[in-house]
Formats: structure tokens, C-alpha cells, sequence
């Protein structure tokens, strides 16, 4: 039989410490009424504690301690590992009618995406001891609290529940994160370095990104998404002087990861007073967003990581010259100082490049380069 069979088993076995009471009487050959008069405690107490309808209390406790010559904190152990089995068998009760709200999240998937899960008596405590959250009504008073805003689009059916739980694991992943508090200026002036980090491989940019993010006061982490959820990236304050920046491979080019990780910065620096929590997400980056303050504040993000990485003055007379080959491009970026693949990105984007153009140029990503995470 295995250590957990033998656990449930030794807990279902837990009596009432009036049992014990009561086995001390037979060794002594007391009464109910004898050990009434000895403790002064009445009659109808210390039946009810011998037949398990009272709990022991502290003062019973002491008073047991003198009369029946074991101490106080053993009374008291025995009743409160009754009450916390009782709890827990409450509880059980409870979480077996939660499986509805289970069924809303992707547990599976989270577990084979290694997301930071400890498995409890249930897939229900499993997914509320996650959010550190005691049932599914906090989860959502939760959830409502945090002012998410993603993007809610007219063709994209967000799966909320999916959302909520890679929202959850960011935050997870980034409290190994040590952070100074959030500096404007510093993170300002980190942005030039950051571009150049664009030119290292994939494998080589996680340190130094976390560590120049960190010391501004910005917290950078990376976690699969979940199906259905369309997100790359996420950009929030988790407190006045701490901002979150979380990120996924979702294209899996650098291009992609770099433009998204500046975009998320815009938001960090931008909108802090306006939305202090963005989840990037959509199917199809074309879709027409819901709020029009968010399609505002979107394009703005944009606008931001595209002329930080690749500056429009730059990029002006690169297109002017009006050649696009593979050698162009790398000269053009090795002038600039950002990597080549970028560059091919924003030449996709603006129209200049089909989508099958320049990809050699472009670093392609998966998840073997946050091994080390």
C-alpha cells in the first residue's frame, strides 16, 4: 500500500477526542459524573465531549491536564486535527460540486506546458490552490479585480478561464525575479541596448534582458500560452513601483518576440496611468478591437516598438534606395545595429516584402532557449 493510501487511511480514522476521554475514564474506573465533580465541569459537558457533540476548549483543556494528568496541548492536538479533518471533509463535499468549473480550464494542458501546478485531493484543490484562491466565486472576484484588458474582437472568441491561468503562471514564473523599483529613465535609457541584444542568438538574450528589465524595475518572463488564447504578450503593475512583462513564442521568430516585448514596454511606459494591465491577444492581428480606447492605445504600442527598432528616418532611406536583397538588408541592420531578421519583419509588415520574403534572415524560436529559466 503507498504512503498517500496509508494517509487518506490514517485520516479517515481520526476520532473525537471524546473517545480518548473516555477511554481514560475506563482505565480509571470513573464515571462520567465522577470526572464532572472532579473537573467541575457539568454533566451535560462532559457528555457531550464523550460523545463527540462538544469540542474541547482551551480552558477544558487545562482543567483535563490536572485531573486526568495529560497536558493541555494534547487535548488540544486531538481536537484540532478533529477539526481539521472535519474541514476538509466539508471541503471535499464542496469541490465535488465544482467540477463545472474545472471543466472551463485547460488542466491538461497546463500540466504537460509544466505551468507551476502541485496537485491536490482534487482537480478543483488543484486549480484553487494555483490562484491561491479558496473556491471558484473568489477566483472570479478575483479575476474581475485585476481590470484585465485584452483584445476582445469581433472574430475572436476569448477563452477567459485560459487566459486567466497564463496570467497566473507570469506571475508565478516572476516572483524568482529579484527587482529594483521602477525607474522611467533608467528603462528609457536601457532601450538602445536593448535593440542591440537583437543581434545575439535567441539562447544568449534571456539573461541580459531580464537583467537590464529588472533593474528598471520591470519584471520579464516568458510561458507558453494556451490554446485558444491568441496571446504574445502581456504588460502590468503589480504594485506602484513594479512592472510585469510577460511573454510567449507565439510566431516564433525573433522578430516577432523582439517586436513584442517592445510593444508591451510601450504599454509599461505609456499607459501606466491609463490601463494598468494589457493582455496582447488576437487570432488575427487585423481584427477590429471592441474598445476604441484600446485600438488607441494599441496602435500607440505599435507605433512605439516599431520606431525604437527600427527609427523611421533610418528606415526612410533604407526604402528609398530601393533594393531588397538578402545583403541589403543585412547592411542596412548591421548599420543600424539591430538583427537582420527585424528588419525583414518590418519590411513584411509596411507591404515592401511578401511573407515569404527575407524569412531566412530571421531567427526561429522554441521553447529549448528558456531551458535554463
Amino acid at each position: 500500500m503507498n504512503s498517500f493510501l496509508n494517509e487518506e487511511l490514517q485520516v479517515n480514522a481520526i476520532p473525537h477526542p471524546g473517545e480518548n476521554v473516555t477511554e481514560y475514564l475506563e482505565a480509571y474506573g470513573w464515571s462520567q459524573s465522577d470526572l464532572a465533580r472532579r473537573t467541575g465541569l457539568t454533566p451535560k459537558t462532559v457528555s457531550e465531549i464523550c460523545n463527540g457533540k462538544a469540542p474541547i476548549s482551551p480552558a477544558t483543556a487545562l482543567t483535563f491536564e490536572r485531573v486526568l494528568q495529560r497536558p493541555a496541548h494534547f487535548w488540544l492536538g486531538l481536537q484540532r486535527n478533529y477539526d481539521e479533518f472535519e474541514a476538509r471533509a466539508k471541503e471535499s463535499t464542496r469541490t465535488s460540486s465544482w467540477q463545472d468549473w474545472v471543466l472551463h480550464f485547460p488542466l491538461k494542458e497546463m500540466r504537460k506546458l509544466k505551468y507551476t501546478i502541485s496537485s491536490g485531493r482534487s482537480d478543483a484543490e488543484t486549480l484553487l490552490n494555483f490562484f491561491g484562491v479558496s473556491s471558484p466565486d473568489t477566483w472570479e472576484r478575483v479575476w474581475k479585480a485585476s481590470a484585465v484588458a485584452y483584445r476582445q474582437t469581433q472574430s475572436f472568441s476569448v477563452r477567459e478561464e485560459a487566459i486567466a491561468a497564463w496570467v497566473r503562471e507570469v506571475e508565478l514564473v516572476a516572483r524568482g525575479l529579484s527587482l529594483a523599483d521602477f525607474d522611467e529613465d533608467r528603462l528609457l535609457g536601457s532601450l538602445g541596448y536593448l535593440r542591440t541584444l537583437t543581434r545575439m542568438t535567441a539562447e544568449s538574450i534571456m539573461d541580459p534582458v531580464q537583467q537590464v528589465c529588472a533593474a528598471a524595475g520591470v519584471a520579464v518572463v516568458w510561458v507558453p500560452a494556451l490554446k485558444g488564447t491568441g496571446i504574445s504578450g502581456c504588460a502590468r503593475w503589480t504594485s506602484p513601483k513594479r512592472a510585469l512583462i510577460g511573454l510567449t513564442l507565439r510566431y516564433k521568430t525573433d522578430d516577432q518576440l523582439w517586436f513584442t516585448l517592445f510593444h508591451e514596454l510601450g504599454h509599461v511606459l505609456l499607459h501606466r496611468q491609463k490601463r494598468s494591465f494589457v493582455i496582447d491577444n488576437s487570432e488575427d492581428l487585423s481584427d477590429r478591437f471592441i474598445d476604441p480606447e484600446m485600438r488607441a492605445f494599441e496602435a500607440e504600442a505599435d507605433q512605439f516598438s516599431s520606431d525604437v527598432l527600427v527609427p523611421p528616418a533610418e528606415l526612410g532611406a533604407f526604402i528609398r534606395q530601393n533594393k531588397f536583397t538578402s545583403e541589403a538588408i543585412h547592411d542596412f541592420a548591421e548599420n543600424i545595429r539591430i538583427g537582420p531578421g527585424i528588419v525583414v519583419g518590418r519590411l513584411q509588415h509596411d507591404g515592401i516584402l511578401q511573407r515569404h520574403q527575407g524569412n531566412a534572415l530571421k531567427q526561429k524560436l522554441d521553447w529549448k532557449f528558456t531551458e535554463d529559466i
